[in-house]
This record gives C-alpha cells, sequence and structure tokens, in this order.
C-alpha cells in the first residue's frame, strides 16, 4: 500500500478554515488600555479577528491617536478608570468630534458606568468569544 495522501487528509481542515466566523471584522478599533498585558490580549484578539487596531495606554494618548487616525476609526473601545482621563470624559470628547463614533466601555469595578455614555459595557474579566461578539454586535448595529 502506498502512504497516506497528504491532500485528502488535509480537505477537511482546509475546508473549516475558508468558513468566517460570525465575529470576523474589517474595521477600525481604537483600544484605550491602561494595563499592558490587558491592551496585548484585547489587541491579539482583535487583530486576529480581522480587525485593524490603534492601541492608546490612556485617554490623552487616545485622544492623538483619533487626531492623526480619527476618520477611520469606526469603534472605541476602552476602559472606564484609567490614569489622567478615564474612558467616560474620553467618549464624551470623542464623540462630540464624530456623534456617530461607536462606543464600548469595559471595567472590572462593579456598578459599570454611572451615566449613559456606554450603553454597551463588558465588565471584565470576560472571554475572548464575548469581547468579539460584542464588538460585532455594536458595529453592526444602525
Amino acid at each position: 500500500m502506498s502512504s497516506s495522501h497528504p491532500e485528502t487528509v488535509s480537505s477537511g481542515p482546509a475546508a473549516d478554515e475558508v468558513r468566517v466566523p460570525e465575529t470576523q471584522g474589517r474595521e477600525t478599533i481604537l483600544l484605550v488600555e491602561d494595563e499592558p498585558a490587558v491592551r496585548q490580549l484585547f489587541a491579539q484578539a482583535l487583530m486576529r479577528a480581522g480587525y485593524r487596531v490603534h492601541e492608546a495606554r490612556n485617554g490623552q494618548e487616545a485622544l492623538k491617536v483619533f487626531d492623526q487616525h480619527g476618520e477611520t476609526i469606526d469603534l472605541l473601545l476602552t476602559d472606564l478608570r484609567m490614569p489622567y482621563m478615564g474612558g467616560a470624559e474620553l467618549a464624551k470628547q470623542l464623540r462630540a468630534r464624530r456623534s456617530a463614533l461607536k462606543l464600548i466601555c469595559v471595567s472590572g469595578y462593579p456598578g459599570g458606568t454611572e451615566d449613559d455614555t456606554a450603553a454597551d459595557f463588558l465588565a471584565k474579566p470576560f472571554s475572548r468569544d464575548a469581547l468579539l461578539a460584542k464588538v460585532r454586535e455594536v458595529l453592526d448595529r444602525k
């Protein structure tokens, strides 16, 4: 008997790889998170799902990034509690510049948001799938 044929063995997995998951994206996200390890995890998950990601460590840095790339940014994903400028203040300033900017706030603190700045909120910790599902849900909303 001859050895196994690689093309028949790989045809199953190759077909699976062609399928695009529901959370697949092409949009651009401004990710604002002061914890480097957390920011890196979020950025990797988003980029692997097809999104373009601009990262910032705090609200002040995010304003500079928005000045450079604001026209291409579809979604602001921000931590609420950060040094220098929190996520609620950042969202208010960026939405003053572009009211249609989509927004998701995240926080590890109980209580979430103190106002209606973020109707879309994720409480830390959350799974990669929960993050990607929420991002897709918010981006798809008209």
